[in-house]
């Protein structure tokens, strides 16, 4: 099972509890980390999650720089993503990052890629519509002919199956340019409950839903 998630609310929660906004980032880290424990029992064998997108990296330099402290942060944990037999890969553009956080996702990425229970996506500086076009340009570069099945083997995801599921937390319900070539068929979810409240719970009322739901693709 491949699900995706649209980690939304974080601000929202943070101001709801008279916390500064990046308290919010911070939670929904701790979250996250809680939720892949959750995922490994349940042998789901990829997560998808919408760290940051195109358009998050328009918001104030402040905080962007903590946004990339925390991430790097978050990625020196090797150790535990060993552990824990998860495989950490980035999908998105890292080219505009600073060179230590690139530095730092390159070398997680680098140690944990013989991990086999959980494929961990992190979506970095990603748009759907952006991968779509680095993607043809890459082909086109490559004189590699187009067409749907070499276009899915060059996305970012590569030869990953679709996701089953799309949950978004935090009340909107879009895909604001997430996993839009991956997603075409996949069954989504929308909660009202922010990113850092959308606990083991709420994953469970998400999962449910998911198997009440018939996928015929069309047939």
């Amino acid at each position: 099972m491949h699900i995706g998630i649209i980690m939304d609310g974080n601000r929202r929660w943070a101001k709801s509890k008279g916390l500064p906004k990046f308290a919010g980032h911070k939670y929904g880290v701790d979250n996250l980390e809680n939720l892949l424990g959750f995922c490994l029992e349940k042998q789901i064998k990829i997560v998808t999650v919408y760290a940051l997108s195109t358009e998050n990296l328009k918001r104030d330099e402040k905080e962007l720089k903590n946004l990339f402290h925390l991430l790097e942060k978050y990625l020196k944990q090797t150790d535990k993503f060993i552990k824990q037999d998860t495989q950490v890969r980035v999908l998105g553009n890292l080219e505009i990052f600073p060179e230590k956080t690139q530095k730092i996702i390159q070398s997680t990425i680098k140690q944990t890629q013989d991990c086999r229970s959980l494929i961990f996506n992190i979506a970095l500086n990603y748009g759907g519509k952006d991968e779509i076009v680095r993607t043809v340009n890459k082909m086109i570069n490559a004189k590699i002919e187009i067409n749907q099945s070499s276009l899915e083997k060059n996305l970012d995801t590569q030869e990953l199956p679709h996701p089953d599921l799309i949950i978004r937390t935090g009340g909107d319900q879009r895909l604001s340019n997430f996993l839009l070539w991956q997603g075409s068929y996949s069954t989504l979810y929308f909660t009202k409950t922010y990113w850092p409240a959308f606990d083991e719970k709420e994953f469970e009322k998400a999962l449910d839903f998911l198997k009440s739901q018939k996928q015929n693709y069309g047939k």
